[in-house]
């Protein structure tokens, strides 16, 4: 039996490439780049003035004398201002070639077509946001292993990229092994159970623009299972939840990489891979279990896979007293409450197959087995449900 910190470095150890793909650019939120972006031109790629005002060039300043400049009215954006002359501007507006000084309208006279400016020093670039501020041409602007959000989608769109190349996502399966187990939306009586964690590993797996290739639904029996598996072995992953014994799956030719670790609900939790590179991970069946399964277990391995860093749990105060339950590591639903600084506190809940607590939880604590019990104000462990990185 190992941590959850081994368990998740064996698992990352197993990565793999599941090579890359062009997208669309609207198509390409929650994908992660597989490309370094460059700019493809200086940016921006002009000068702009950073504020109201009269636009001039600093070789005309005269710096031992008042100057008087004609008023110059460009016909449209960055025409060319004659040698001696100013031109009024609008914040944000382009400036014309060579023009490098804007002085600001409380800092000048406007008078009869004509224009004196009251303060003469005046400095290059003088309220100019110059060409090139942001980023020059062929710098890097986004790297590799980036995950895609509305606001690289807005630069890449500034950068001209239409088709953006990322990472290929990864083919998935899933098994689900219970005789009293039904298909959600299927008519159930007073023994059966809706199959509820084939949805949450497909929620994880949107987050990350994966979609589950294939579902299914197994009664207890080894030969039912094993028949279930063996087509699945052509997927990247297959995960697999409920009470199944390692040997079931090990027949199938999957070799172990380790089997269980010291964390309740997850335990026991076990992991390998077969021949044709599909990596396999069983989970406990009930529904916390497979909640608490994928967010450390599956997003730790599609992570790893694609160069993301993996998953850092927040250290923050909690907000009770709580004692320790198991003799194992305690994940637990947890919310965040906002009262005199962010704190955490763990919510009431009935057991593993609790789904209305952790509906209502933004993730879950960890008690550390050698922690003993939880004082207020003491630092614990968070993993959020939603990872925004």
């Amino acid at each position: 039996m190992i941590s959850v910190t081994a368990a998740i470095q064996q698992i990352a150890a197993c990565r793999t490439s599941w090579g890359t793909e062009s997208v669309p650019l609207e198509k390409s939120a929650g994908r992660v780049l597989a490309e370094a972006i460059t700019a493809d031109r200086d940016y921006p790629p002009f000068h702009r003035a950073a504020r109201d005002g009269f636009a001039i060039r600093s070789s005309d300043v005269q710096t031992t004398r008042k100057q008087q400049f004609p008023l110059s009215h460009a016909r449209y954006p960055g025409e060319d201002l004659q040698p001696g002359h100013a031109m009024k501007v609008a914040s944000g507006s382009l400036l014309p070639p060579d023009v490098d000084v804007v002085i600001g309208m409380e800092e000048a006279e406007e008078k009869n077509g004509h224009v004196v400016f009251l303060d003469h020093n005046i400095r290059v670039y003088q309220h100019v946001r110059p060409r090139g501020e942001q980023a020059t041409a062929g710098k890097v602007l986004l790297e590799p292993g980036l995950r895609l959000n509305f606001q690289h989608l807005g630069l890449l769109a500034s950068l001209g990229v239409m088709n953006v190349k990322v990472e290929r996502p990864p083919r998935v399966m899933f098994i689900a092994v219970g005789s009293e187990l039904r298909i959600p939306g299927a008519p159930v009586n007073d023994t059966q159970l809706r199959d509820a964690n084939g949805f949450t590993l497909t929620g994880l797996l949107l987050q990350y623009g994966i979609t589950l290739e294939a579902s299914y639904i197994v009664p207890d029996h080894p030969a039912a299972i094993q028949s279930a598996i063996m087509p699945c072995l052509e997927a990247d992953l297959l995960v697999i939840c409920g009470n199944v014994q390692p040997k079931t799956i090990i027949e199938c030719g999957v070799e172990q990489v380790f089997n269980k670790v010291k964390a309740h609900p997850c335990n026991p939790f076990w992991f390998g891979y077969s021949p044709t590179r599909t990596r396999v991970m069983l989970i406990p069946g009930q529904p916390f279990a497979v909640q608490a399964g994928c967010k450390l277990f599956v997003e730790s391995y599609i992570r790893a896979c694609w160069g993301i860093p993996v998953i850092k749990p927040w250290l923050i105060p909690y907000m009770e007293h709580r004692t320790p339950v198991h003799a194992q590591d305690e994940f637990v639903p947890a919310a965040l409450v906002s009262k005199n600084g962010l704190k955490v506190k763990a919510l009431s809940f009935s057991g593993r197959a609790d789904l209305t607590a952790t509906a209502r939880a933004d993730g879950m604590i960890c008690h550390n087995a050698e922690a003993g019990s939880l004082e207020p104000s003491a630092l614990v462990t968070f993993y959020p449900w939603i990872e925004t990185a």
